[in-house]
This record gives structure tokens, sequence and C-alpha cells, in this order.
């Protein structure tokens, strides 16, 4: 029996855009506790080249960075804009 996991989508504002990351309830409830976690994002496009996202949760910070070592956003758990159940 297949069992439903509830997800949720974070929402980070850096200044010139907004991204957004779903992953499931439990693992951001591990993230809130300050545990180390890195997700994959959906990537996006710079300049007409996509590159991927990756999002870097360690003791409550938060880094968003990007294969072609662009930076995103730097910050913490708290500058989340919103938290939405989806």
């Amino acid at each position: 029996m297949k069992t439903n996991k509830s997800k949720i989508r974070l929402t980070i504002s850096y200044g010139y855009d907004t991204h957004s990351l779903e992953l499931p309830s439990d693992e951001f409830d591990l993230i809130k506790e300050g545990k180390s976690i890195v997700i994959k994002g959906q990537g996006f496009f710079i300049e007409g080249e996509f590159t991927q996202d990756y999002w870097i949760f360690n003791n409550k910070s938060l880094k968003i960075a990007c294969e072609n070592t662009f930076q995103v956003f730097e910050g913490s758990i708290n500058d989340i804009i919103q938290i939405e159940n989806v």
C-alpha cells in the first residue's frame, strides 16, 4: 500500500526574484531541528543558460548555490518568506 507523504513548498526572496523548493514535510521537520541536509532544486535559467540549484541547510542556516558557482542566497531558515502545504 502506497502512503501519501505531505509536501511543503518553501519560497525565498533574494531581491531580484524568488525561488521555491518542494520537499517532504518530514524533511522540513529535520531542517527546523537544525539537521544538515542538501536538496537538489528544480534548476532555473540564468542569462539563457540552465543551471542546477542546491539548497543547503545546516544548523538552521540556508544557502542556495548553483553548479556554476553562482550564490543565489545566504541567510537562515527564518528568511523563508512563505511556507505552504502542497
